[in-house]
């Protein structure tokens, strides 16, 4: 699970689910909350998951396990 103050690293796939590399690759977000909502920073200003699409990977550096944001069940899954 992600939650506050986790940990996560951010991983970007394209339509053949091979990783794309970006700048921010292998670098680690803190999770904070805004308005109600989960998101990190990413250049320099907050995004809520919900921003980002389900090719977007989230990491949690601390137990592994992948999540991606749903926007049918509006929530973090796990992958």
């Amino acid at each position: 699970m992600i939650r506050k103050n986790s940990k996560v690293k951010v991983q970007i796939f394209d339509s053949n689910n091979k990783v794309i590399k970006t700048r921010v690759d292998g670098e680690v977000f803190n999770v904070h909350e805004e308005n109600g909502k989960l998101g990190i920073t990413w250049n320099k200003e907050f995004k809520p998951f919900s921003h980002f699409a389900p090719c977007v990977h989230f990491e949690n550096v601390m137990t592994g396990r992948k999540y991606h944001f749903s926007s049918i069940t509006e929530r973090l899954e796990r992958i």
